[in-house]
């Protein structure tokens, strides 16, 4: 019995390792690099994930917060920056794609990827604007309370960026009821001539932590094609949330 639990111990110890290393590890590339059986590396791998050791997004197994010796506050950028979930999105989606939060009357970059959608585009995360010059500014303002969205609009002048930028506060109060209703936002055009812009918002705990986007030349976006990019991006949008509360260990 002993020899048999230390045996399982070091298959465990094994997965682990393998999982820390190949970030976005399926099962079956569990299995064949350590030629264990289907039902073996299941197990193993459901125990590391329910211990928190390890988590999973749709087929692959990433490095959990057990594994990260920072205190959640120090982590926090870093966590922002390391998200594998928006890799998925990415590639699902095959357009640039951006997440992005606030910060006073400013929207920051938070990650940022572009085809061929393996690697961050460092040099633009952290880049600001506007809130109301995107989607995905507009999608978060969308989602604020009352008080919340008041405070920020009485500090935030409407400067156009395009002719297509809203500057009348309060047609521009009215589209976000209507982003509200809708579930996502439309950028046509109001940022950068030529490009469209579709965002959805990322909740936490019932509360709009920040937004979720695509961006690509403005014939890649139609109307015929928003909804459709818009149902992804919310199941990428879910994926974030859940990345986040594991990372958080919640």
């Amino acid at each position: 019995m002993a020899q048999n639990q230390v045996s399982t111990l070091k298959k465990g110890l094994l997965v682990l390792e393998l999982v820390k290393q190949c970030q976005g590890i399926t099962l079956a590339e569990v299995m064949k690099e350590l030629q264990l059986s289907k039902s073996t590396a299941f197990r193993l791998l459901t125990t590391l994930e329910d211990m928190n050791y390890i988590y999973k997004i749709q087929t692959q197994y990433f490095s959990g917060p057990k594994l990260f010796q920072e205190s959640t506050e120090n982590r926090s950028a870093k966590d922002w920056a390391a998200l594998h979930s928006i890799y998925q999105v990415a590639q699902n989606l095959q357009m640039g794609t951006y997440l992005g939060k606030v910060d006073g009357t400013d929207l920051v970059m938070t990650q940022v990827l572009h085809a061929p959608f393996q690697h961050s585009a460092d040099e633009e995360m952290g880049n600001r604007s506007k809130l109301h010059l995107s989607a995905l500014g507009k999608v978060i303002l969308a989602q604020l309370d009352e008080g919340k969205l008041n405070a920020l609009l009485d500090k935030m002048s409407l400067e156009p960026a395009t002719a297509n930028t809203f500057q009348d506060t309060q047609l521009f109060r009215y589209h976000l009821k209507a982003i509200h209703q809708d579930g996502y936002a439309f950028d046509d055009e109001e940022r950068n001539v030529g490009i469209r812009c579709v965002a959805v918002p990322v909740f936490r705990n019932k509360e709009v932590i920040a937004a979720l986007a695509i961006a690509a030349p403005a014939k890649q976006i139609s109307k015929s094609n928003i909804k459709q990019i818009a149902t992804k991006l919310n199941v990428g949008s879910k994926a974030v949330t859940k990345e986040l509360e594991v990372l958080d260990g919640n």
